[in-house]
């Protein structure tokens, strides 16, 4: 590459020297004087700056200073000044050669620099447009390292995207799955011009979503920067797409699943009231005895099972559209509490019932049915899923804005990235799910009362300390 770049220089500086030397014949056969010929000379090693380099000029300019000497020059024909003013005019004409020739070669470069910057804007901006045109639904990794390879005319591009964990690869790139995820994780922003090698991060904002590595490419770090924000725009365009369908689709997956739902649990009520005032008829008939008491009590108990999950059912699709209206009154948290444990007795037998109050009155406004349902069902989660004949403690702290209402059972353990996710419909911890019968409805229910009545609800959990479910009501004014 050095040698072939020497030789083209020397073939430059073999012809301008022959232009001069021909410049100079002609010039002289034209009688010329002294200044007419340096004038024609500067043009020449003017233009070979502006046309070739600063190199090539300075060598011509050198021989146009012989010439002139040899044949302008007195004594002409001989390589010999004795006019100092001669001197003078030889010395100026070098001077202010190699300076046109430093100047030509300096617009010349800043031109071609600009020219260079010109051509690779444009190419950003054609990568700017066909990133717009790119289709959703498919990998967008792959297509984007296609897109920057052919429109930018690098050798190889590797482009590694974090929300997918998907790398993509196009053209001849040797880099490892490694170096290519690593340029993210250390926040490497490199160029090496030597080998045509970038790294950057692909940022949105300050967040680091990926890295793009350019093998190969002639690219200034501007540009490569510019097409690095490029591709992190188009993926988190083409992230924000994939959300937002995956987000649309569930919507009208569980609001289908919730019309269904809703009416099969008003199909459910008739038939459901049948066999409940049946079974509680021949109950009260108190005639029969042994095994048919027992059946029938059985299918009592599990008719009644069977009807509050219905109306579970029925008060969530209430719930979701709006239809609920809570009906506010004054209650007092401790004889909710001691109503709720009173409901549930059959479910709780076995368990030690630790209520702790700390001697407070804790008064709220609330719609005390619906709220009552919210308690019943935290402490039938706590039977389900606490170990056998553990106890279960509930809680009641008084804030100057809200009370805090806790259900403590021992012997579970929901994961953190599970926590927020238990209280969504039909969902069941990892943990849970087949050890325990359940619907996965009734956490669901807690938290819609909850926000219906303004307050909040979560869970903290352990390996050690068990599962704690914390429900808030705001202490609200009657007028709210």
């Amino acid at each position: 590459m050095i040698s072939k770049s020497i030789r083209k220089t020397s073939l430059r500086i073999a012809a301008g020297s022959g232009a001069a030397v021909l410049v100079a014949f002609l010039s002289y056969r034209a009688d010329f004087n002294l200044s007419s010929a340096t004038s024609v000379q500067l043009c020449l090693v003017a233009a070979i700056a502006l046309r070739w380099g600063l190199i090539e000029a300075s060598a011509v300019s050198l021989l146009s200073v012989v010439c002139i000497d040899f044949f302008f020059a007195k004594p002409l024909f001989v390589f010999f000044v004795n006019d100092a003013h001669d001197w003078i005019a030889l010395g100026t004409f070098e001077t202010v050669a190699i300076l046109i020739s430093t100047l030509s070669n300096q617009v010349g470069h800043h031109a071609r620099e600009a020219e260079k910057r010109q051509a690779q804007l444009q190419k950003l901006y054609e990568l700017s447009e066909r990133l717009l045109l790119l289709d959703h639904g498919e990998a967008v990794e792959q297509r984007l390292a296609n897109l920057i390879q052919s429109t930018l005319n690098v050798g190889g591009v590797a482009l590694w995207n974090a929300y997918d964990f998907n790398l993509a690869r196009c053209g001849d790139c040797n880099l490892s799955d490694q170096e290519v995820r690593a340029a993210c994780f250390a926040n490497t922003n490199e160029d090496d011009p030597a080998v045509g090698l970038s790294h950057r991060v692909l940022r949105l904002g300050t967040r680091a979503i990926g890295s793009l590595s350019l093998c190969g490419h002639t690219l200034d770090p501007s540009s490569v920067s510019a097409a690095a924000s490029l591709a992190a725009i188009a993926i988190e365009r083409e992230h924000s797409f994939s959300t937002k369908a995956t987000a649309e689709a569930a919507k009208q997956s569980e609001q289908l699943r919730s019309a269904i739902l809703d009416g099969l649990a008003h199909a459910f009520k008739s038939p459901l009231t049948t066999i409940m005032a049946s079974s509680s008829g021949l109950l009260a008939m108190n005639t029969l005895a042994g095994t048919e008491k027992k059946l029938i009590d059985l299918i009592d108990r599990q008719a009644t099972h069977l009807n509050d999950l219905t109306n579970h059912l029925l008060l969530t699709a209430k719930l979701d559209s709006g239809g609920l209206k809570v009906s506010r009154e004054e209650v007092d948290v401790a004889q909710l509490i001691q109503s709720s444990v009173d409901a549930c007795s059959y479910e709780l037998d076995g368990h030690a019932i630790d209520v702790r109050l700390a001697g407070l009155q804790s008064m709220v406004w609330a719609d005390r049915k619906l709220f009552q349902l919210a308690l019943v069902q935290l402490l039938d989660n706590a039977v389900k899923y606490g170990s056998p004949g553990s106890p279960i403690a509930i809680g009641v702290q008084q804030g100057r804005e809200e009370v805090l209402i806790t259900v403590k059972n021992e012997g579970s353990f929901i994961p953190a990235g599970e926590r927020e996710k238990v209280f969504q419909r039909f969902y069941r911890s990892s943990g849970s799910s087949g050890a325990t019968s359940g619907t996965g409805i009734g956490l669901s229910v807690v938290k819609r009362i909850t926000e219906a009545h303004e307050g909040r609800a979560w869970v903290n959990s352990d390996p050690v300390n068990g599962t704690t479910f914390v429900i808030t009501l705001p202490r609200v004014a009657r007028g709210a």
